[in-house]
C-alpha cells in the first residue's frame, strides 16, 4: 500500500509539473503539457525512479483515462457544429479524409514490416490525426495494440504532432499565391470553450458520478453485444448526454478531462523503455510520417482546388492532427483570433468521429487482408 501510495505521489507530482512548465514557459508552452510529461515520466522509468509496470498504471490507464473520455465528450455540443458553416466543415472533411489516405497508404508501405499489428497500428494513429491524443488512447485500447507499439506510436505521434504544428504555422504565407485570401463570411465565431473553471463541490459530484454511470453502462452494454468495444459505447453515450443543456453548466468538465489524459501519459512515458523501442523506432516514426504528410498533401491541394480559405485549411489541419489544443495555437500563431472559437469546434467535432472512423479503418485494412 506505502509503495502504490508513494507511486501515485510521484505520478501527480510529475503531471503537475507537466503543467506548470506549460503555463510558466513559451517553449513549453509550445511543446504542449502531454509530451513535457511523457518524457519526464520516461526520464523516471529509465533511471529506475519509478517501476515500468504497476497496477497502479492499470487503474490509470483503465478507469481514469475512460471517466476522462466522458468529460472531455461532454464539451461537444452539436449545435456549435452546425453553425460551423459549410467551407469550416468542408476543410475538416477533407482533413479527416487526407488523413485516413495517409493511414491507408502507410499500410501498403510499411504491412511487411509490422504484419498482423498493420490494422490496429493505423488505425489507433488515424483516430489520433483525426481527433487527437484522447481516440488514440480509445482505439488503441479497443484494439489490444501492444504495449511496445503503444509506446512508440505514442512517442512518434507527439513527435510528429509537434512539427506538423511548425509547418502549419507558416505554410498559409507560403502558399499564399496558391490560395487566394478572400473573406470567409460563412465561417462564424464560435465562442471559445473554457480549458479552466472553478470546481465546486456539488459539479464534482456530478461529474463523477454522471461519468462512473456512463463507464458502467458501456461495459454493461459491451458485455450484452460484445461485437462493439466498449469505446463505442462510451463515446456514444457521452455524446447524447453532452446534447443536454445542463451539462453546459457544469464547472469543470474540461479540467478534469484533461488532468486525466495528462495523467494517462505519465503511465505511457513510465512503459516506454529505450531499448526495447530502438528495434522499432524508425519505422514507427516513418509509418506515423507518412500518415501526417500525406494527410497535408491531400487537404492543403483538395482545399486549393476548391477555393477554400488557406488559413481555415491550416486550422482544420491542426485541428485533426492535434486536437482543440494545438487549434488554438495555430489560431494564435497566425494571429486569427475570428477563428480560434471555430477550430476549437473542430478539435471536438474531431474527439466525436475519431473513434469510429479509427476502429472502421482497422476492420477494412483487415478486409483487405493486411491483417
Amino acid at each position: 500500500m506505502d509503495e502504490s501510495l508513494t507511486l501515485w505521489g510521484i505520478l501527480l507530482t510529475l503531471t503537475a509539473l507537466g503543467l506548470w512548465l506549460e503555463h510558466r514557459f513559451r517553449w513549453a508552452a509550445r511543446l504542449g503539457s502531454a509530451p513535457i510529461i511523457l518524457i519526464l515520466a520516461a526520464l523516471c522509468a529509465n533511471l529506475g525512479i519509478i517501476p515500468q509496470r504497476s497496477p497502479v498504471y492499470d487503474t490509470i490507464y483503465g478507469t481514469i483515462t475512460s471517466l476522462a473520455i466522458v468529460w472531455l465528450l461532454l464539451w461537444v455540443n452539436l449545435q456549435d457544429v452546425r453553425r460551423l458553416g459549410r467551407s469550416a466543415l468542408l476543410a475538416f472533411g477533407l482533413a479527416t479524409f487526407g488523413t485516413l489516405v495517409g493511414a491507408l497508404l502507410a499500410s501498403l508501405l510499411f504491412h511487411g514490416r509490422f504484419l498482423g499489428d498493420t490494422p490496429r497500428l493505423a488505425g489507433s494513429l488515424a483516430a489520433s490525426y483525426i481527433g487527437g491524443s484522447l481516440n488514440f488512447v480509445g482505439v488503441g485500447r479497443a484494439l489490444n495494440l501492444s504495449d511496445l507499439l503503444f509506446s512508440a506510436a505514442t512517442a512518434a505521434d507527439n513527435l510528429l504532432t509537434a512539427i506538423w504544428l511548425a509547418t502549419t504555422l507558416s505554410l498559409p504565407s507560403l502558399l499564399a499565391r496558391v490560395y487566394p485570401r478572400r473573406d470567409e463570411g460563412e465561417v462564424v465565431t464560435v465562442t471559445p470553450l473554457p480549458t479552466t473553471s472553478a470546481i465546486a463541490p456539488l459539479d464534482l459530484a456530478i461529474l463523477l458520478s454522471l461519468a462512473v454511470a456512463v463507464l458502467v453502462l458501456s461495459t454493461a452494454l459491451n458485455q450484452w453485444w460484445p461485437l462493439i468495444p466498449t469505446v463505442v459505447w462510451l463515446t456514444t453515450l457521452s455524446l447524447a448526454v453532452a446534447q443536454f443543456q445542463w451539462t453546459r453548466y457544469l464547472r469543470g468538465t474540461g479540467a478534469l478531462g484533461m488532468f486525466g489524459l495528462n495523467l494517462f501519459f505519465t503511465v505511457i512515458g513510465a512503459g516506454t523503455h529505450v531499448p526495447s523501442l530502438l528495434p522499432v523506432g524508425l519505422e514507427i516514426i516513418l509509418f506515423t510520417a507518412v500518415i501526417v504528410f500525406t494527410h497535408g498533401l491531400v487537404t492543403f491541394s483538395l482545399g486549393a482546388l476548391l477555393k477554400l480559405d488557406v488559413e481555415l485549411i491550416a486550422l482544420a489541419s491542426q485541428a485533426a492532427i492535434g486536437g482543440p489544443t494545438t487549434a488554438i495555437a495555430q489560431a494564435t500563431g497566425r494571429h486569427q483570433p475570428r477563428l480560434m472559437g471555430v477550430g476549437i469546434t473542430l478539435g471536438l467535432l474531431g474527439y466525436a468521429i475519431a473513434n469510429y472512423a479509427g476502429l472502421a479503418l482497422a476492420q477494412v485494412l483487415s478486409w483487405m487482408g493486411l491483417g
